[in-house]
């Protein structure tokens, strides 16, 4: 039914598949960026499924169409094919979700995740803008400076913490690394408020037809003052100088990020879940 197929495939430039062109923006982030995402696997049945996994370390991403219907042989050939003896994340509409819990193939998840059970759930707002609200900024953007370096990858550490990304989550140097980007790359921005303070952190990735905003995250003690806001605010405008529409990934169930991508001017595309089946899962048989 799957099968294997390029990056260039005619079913990612189907008309049913553009339609979630912004939900499904890293998708399309793997598939056009070959010098990041040399060697992907990519599956499709012509039609109504596509699967892209860019590596192991990240979530199958998986694409159906509204009419899609036979999601217990699309999870036996995921498990199959990506030899899931290991916890492992799928990222897909609801439907395929619900399909596994409602048939009995997986259980219902909790929406956390323990180091002993692995399991997890999170809702996905996929937020697209084309214009944006007046904002009022209070301070102003900027790149980190080399002595902030520490601090900017702490607040890295405590994003993955936060949105679940990586609940266990530890200062080590791939967060250093990552926080080092913000000193050399000016898509990596902090926002300083009056005195000069690094209080927040976004960055911008461009690849693609909709520019995404993400890891936007303040400091625990400089919340409630629309940093954040602000920061998105910031962004957007240098996608729009671009000519292109800005794009963003909130975690649905968290209104106050809601809220705040709401009142920069971001209307929301489409809900998609990403979850991570427990290790033993049921066979279809």
């Amino acid at each position: 039914m799957f099968k294997e197929v390029k990056r260039d495939d005619t079913i990612f430039k189907s008309e049913a598949v553009l339609k979630d062109e912004i939900a499904y923006s890293i998708m399309f982030s793997i598939l056009n960026n070959t010098e990041k995402y040399k060697t992907p696997k990519i599956f499709s049945d012509g039609k109504d499924c596509a699967i892209v996994n860019s590596d192991p370390n990240h979530a199958i991403i998986v694409w159906t169409s509204d009419d899609f219907q036979e999601y217990g042989v699309l999870y036996d050939f995921i498990k199959e094919e990506f030899h899931a003896n290991e916890p492992f994340a799928i990222m897909a509409k609801k439907d395929f979700y619900d399909y596994l819990v409602k048939n009995q193939i997986i259980p219902e998840l909790k929406g956390q995740q323990t180091e002993d059970d692995r399991e997890r759930l999170q809702t996905l707002g996929a937020w697209s803008c084309s214009k944006l609200n007046d904002i009022q900024y209070n301070g102003h953007a900027d790149q980190a400076k080399p002595e902030e370096v520490q601090k900017v990858a702490q607040m890295m550490v405590n994003f993955d913490v936060e949105t679940k990304e990586e609940p266990h989550a530890q200062m080590c140097d791939d967060y250093v690394k990552l926080a080092q980007k913000f000193v050399s790359n000016p898509l990596y921005l902090v926002w300083r408020d009056k005195n000069e303070n690094a209080v927040a952190t976004a960055n911008l990735t461009m690849n693609g037809k909709y520019p995404r905003v993400g890891r936007v995250y303040t400091a625990v003690d400089e919340r409630g003052k629309a940093y954040a806001k602000m920061m998105v605010n910031y962004l957007t405008l240098k996608v729009f100088a671009e000519g292109k529409t800005a794009m963003l990934y909130t975690d649905y169930d968290y209104p106050s990020s809601n809220r705040c991508y709401q009142g920069v001017g971001y209307k929301l595309n489409r809900t998609i879940v990403k979850f991570m089946p427990p290790k033993q899962t049921k066979s279809r048989g």
